[in-house]
């Protein structure tokens, strides 16, 4: 594949998922057609179905783009140090990442199909959290990995979900200390932690 066939690919890629962001401001996801989605963004379905096979693999591309994108500021900010930095790194980048993604990220909270939404960010949240708390001594056989990996995917997801939709009165600096108090105690409590 050439440079401009690739260059091709990626701008067809790129009005697809804006014209999909947009029309995900205006109706609900079941509400969405590959029609609506081809007449918005001036392609015609065999263009559409080269890329994506249906709206839920649109919606999942669109999805794993986004976790990706902070997967990369995270350990472009970090590295690889302790548990404690990285947690409290990630929290900074993860702060910073939804207040500047906000929009797309409630239109995709409120408009999406949450099951899949959430089931595709609990799965990489609880992966990145087995991963690097994996490498940790425990200290006690108390509670499983996988528990506690579930137990916080789930968690760090619900808090989210509820700053980024509910917009209470907590600035990103506070739900990021609020999250890294939680995850350092923890950890504290169950690993043996630098």
């Amino acid at each position: 594949m050439d440079k401009k066939t690739d260059l091709r690919i990626k701008r067809t890629q790129k009005a697809i998922i804006d014209t999909f962001y947009e029309l995900l401001e205006e109706k609900n996801f079941a509400n969405i057609t590959i029609i609506d989605i081809c007449e918005r963004a001036l392609i015609n379905r065999g263009t559409f179905y080269t890329h994506f096979e249906d709206k839920y693999q649109l919606l999942e591309r669109c999805v794993y783009d986004m976790m990706m994108s902070f997967d990369e500021e995270v350990d472009r900010v970090h590295g690889d140090s302790d548990m404690i930095v990285y947690y409290n790194d990630m929290f900074d980048v993860a702060v910073s990442f939804i207040e500047a993604n906000k929009r797309h990220i409630r239109t995709i909270i409120t408009k999406a199909d949450s099951t899949l939404v959430f089931g595709k960010v609990h799965e990489i949240i609880k992966q990145n959290i087995m991963k690097k708390v994996g490498r940790l001594p425990s200290k006690t056989q108390d509670i499983p990995l996988e528990v506690l990996a579930e137990f916080f995917a789930g968690g760090l997801i619900q808090v989210v979900k509820w700053w980024v939709v509910e917009k209470p009165d907590y600035s990103g600096d506070q739900i990021k200390k609020h999250l890294y108090n939680l995850v350092k105690s923890t950890l504290k409590n169950y690993y043996v932690v630098e």
